[in-house]
């Protein structure tokens, strides 16, 4: 008796420490169990029970075999726990009662089941008509979930959504042609009748100043760190005719949608360039301070152009308005390496001359030629005084000469796990990721880069 019960207490402990780290990750697996029990009923618990029974009676060999091989098929696809939180989220809100309340987040999920539960019209609701496909609709996710939690504290008004690709008669009784469709629900309607089409755009600031306005609710939003450096017509020349710094500057329009749709992939943009000195990403209210805009011709919003470092003319940007594309395009006028994500390639900080000492290094064999390309690496490396990892050559070769080969994927393993570990600065994870790019051009196959 006392194995069971202190198996009991182990799945106690387990299931109280996976809510708990859910819960810390902003999850709401343990809100949804609650809710979902609420919702319990006499009807519900025995219909739950009868089909334990028929699922009992029906069980067969091949069936558990069936089963166990999807179980193994799911774990495959399983790598973090944050990737089973995910699963079990999405399986608790699904098996909410079919005409209860299912909750993505802080958004409420409609279905074909519980749509006028939720759209009682006790409540003034936005609504998202999305499809799991739209590309437009997943760029939408990450902020319509904002916007939920920033209205979570208010039990006054309804942010939801509704998958109108499968849910089609919802769509079309509500006259959904294309996704995402938003409609604001004012208090009292439940139909077609009185819905108001959101037009705004998508962006936070817009989607919550619009359920403020017609609700009276304010919002809580989280404030977040911006690291687009913002421009006046007071400290515009200072920051774009500095000589050691170019800067890309987008010139935009506070009411401008394009400008608003736009704002986050700037802002990643921004992020990925934060730790770069020589290079500025920036935007200046052109509507506002219309002598700069008249000084650069600005006719249209957003308009973005580079101010290179060398005091040259702007060139206007006319790429891709994706972080890829922006990242390209800084990447070859600042002379950078950053890649999509914030962080550095695989060459970064690498310098050609001292990449064929080191290969010519790693490939002597006797001890007195390699203490000659050490003593040589050190010469080369005090003429680039303004590299400060120029230096880290000659240091590796010490450690080589000292210690031996081995010491080098000694060295890749530790700063491979600090790279993985996700707790340094991102100064510090640049820092890293050049060592170890360093590191590789010790491998005796490396080629040099090229100047």
């Amino acid at each position: 008796m006392s194995l069971f019960r202190n198996i009991f207490f182990l799945l106690l402990i387990v299931n109280a420490g996976f809510l708990g780290y859910d819960f810390y990750k902003g999850g709401h697996i343990g809100e949804n169990l609650v809710d979902h029990a609420r919702h319990l009923n006499v009807e519900t618990v025995q219909h739950h029970f009868n089909q334990m029974v028929r699922d009992i009676k029906a069980t067969t060999p091949e069936s558990i075999a069936e089963k166990v091989n999807y179980a193994f098929a799911q774990l495959k696809e399983f790598n973090t726990i944050d990737d089973v939180l995910a699963y079990v989220r999405e399986k608790t809100a699904k098996s909410s009662s079919s005409g209860g309340v299912i909750m993505d987040g802080n958004v409420h999920v409609l279905t074909q089941d519980n749509f006028k539960t939720v759209m009682d019209g006790s409540r003034p609701a936005l609504v998202e008509f999305y499809a799991p496909w739209c590309g437009h609709c997943k760029n939408l996710a990450p902020v319509y979930a904002e916007l939920g939690d920033a209205f979570a504290h208010s039990d006054e008004v309804v942010i939801a959504k509704v998958d109108a690709d499968e849910h089609r008669d919802l769509g079309a009784a509500f006259g959904v042609q294309g996704f995402p469709t938003l409609k604001w629900f004012p208090k009292g309607v439940t139909t077609k009748d009185g819905v108001e089409d959101y037009k705004g755009g998508r962006d936070l600031d817009s989607l919550s100043k619009f359920v403020r306005d017609h609700s009276g609710i304010r919002p809580r939003i989280r404030s977040t760190k911006s690291d687009v450096v913002v421009l006046t017509s007071a400290n515009f020349h200072q920051v774009v005719d500095d000589a050691k710094t170019g800067t890309l500057v987008e010139f935009y329009a506070s009411w401008c949608g394009h400008c608003k749709n736009l704002a986050p992939i700037y802002e990643k943009v921004a992020s990925a360039f934060a730790n770069e000195p020589s290079c500025n990403v920036a935007k200046i209210d052109a509507d506002i301070e219309r002598t700069i805009g008249t000084e650069y011709d600005i006719s249209g919003f957003p308009t973005i152009k580079f101010f290179p470092a060398n005091g040259a003319d702007p060139i206007p940007y006319e790429g891709s308005r994706n972080e890829a594309g922006f990242i390209d395009f800084l990447n070859q006028h600042c002379n950078t390496r950053r890649v999509v994500g914030g962080g550095l390639d695989a060459v970064a900080g690498r310098i050609s001359s001292l990449d064929r000492l080191a290969r010519d290094f790693v490939q002597s064999t006797a001890a007195d030629v390699k203490k000659e390309i050490h003593t040589k690496a050190n010469e080369v490396a005090s003429t680039l005084e303004n590299n400060r990892y120029a230096k880290y050559y000659g240091k590796l070769m010490e450690k080589i000469i000292d210690g031996g080969d081995a010491f080098i994927q000694k060295e890749k393993t530790r700063l491979d796990k600090i790279i993985k570990s996700n707790t340094v600065t991102p100064a510090k994870l640049d820092d890293f990721t050049i060592r170890k790019n360093i590191l590789t051009a010790f491998d005796r196959d490396a080629e040099p880069i090229n100047e």
